[in-house]
């Protein structure tokens, strides 16, 4: 059963299958870390339970595991919010992920199938038909080279860290965006990893995504000091 839709256009929340706190974490979730829930932004119990044609229960249990997962504050007598991440917090992040994605990409290389190439293969064919028409935001979201590597790592330990790092990171990257330009430096990037693991080349592997994610830090930085208005690296402030 899908998701029903009210007069003033907005789908309640379906009632099959998963729980109610299921289903209203997903939607919260996506709405958080595409950006249409902003960072800092209130999120009113009352009210999103109104919109999704719920009761504050399930809403109250999602945002307590938004909470956990990092997406959302919850301050006391305040209510909760959006979780806004500082500049020093995006790079924790991105450093434990080059840890994670690196040790991942490694493992890849060695128990890779050919269904895994072929499936990475695609996925980089339209990222990069994407990136030549003019990418579009969160073209890598849907066209996630990454999570195919994490997959063929066969570590759900590992699998399961990177999902927490990332969704995290989503919150600076909806912030942040992505150039044309970068959009396909990183496409070139991808297709030196995918490269090194098709020749199954371990260390190959490792190397070209710690240079791919190392380059992706730098460009999330640069991007979220711009919004900021912070002097950036060439910046005659700096």
């Amino acid at each position: 059963m899908a998701d029903t839709f009210r007069g003033d256009g907005v789908s309640r929340i379906d009632r099959s299958n998963l729980t109610l706190a299921d289903k209203v974490e997903a939607r919260l979730r996506e709405e958080i870390v595409q950006g249409e829930r902003p960072t800092g932004s209130r999120l009113n119990e009352v009210e999103i339970a109104a919109d999704l044609g719920v009761s504050r229960g399930p809403v109250r249990e999602a945002l307590q595991r938004l909470a956990h997962h990092g997406l959302v504050t919850l301050e006391s007598h305040r209510g909760a919010f959006v979780r806004s991440l500082d500049l020093g917090e995006v790079r924790e992040l991105f450093e434990v992920r080059i840890a994670l994605e690196c040790e991942a990409a490694e493992l890849a290389a060695i128990r890779i199938d050919r269904s895994g190439l072929g499936s990475l293969v695609q996925a980089q064919e339209q990222a990069v038909s994407e990136v030549r028409l003019g990418p579009r935001a969160g073209v890598f979201d849907t066209l996630d080279v990454h999570e195919l590597i994490v997959r063929q790592a066969g570590n759900q330990r590992l699998a399961d860290a990177v999902t927490q790092v990332n969704t995290q990171l989503r919150l600076a990257r909806s912030r942040s965006g992505a150039t044309g330009t970068r959009a396909r430096e990183a496409v070139d990037e991808h297709r030196q990893l995918i490269t090194a693991l098709t020749s199954r080349d371990p260390e190959g592997a490792r190397l070209a995504m710690k240079a791919h994610l190392t380059a992706s830090l730098q460009n999330t930085m640069q991007m979220l000091q711009a919004v900021a208005g912070l002097p950036t690296e060439g910046d005659p402030r700096v």
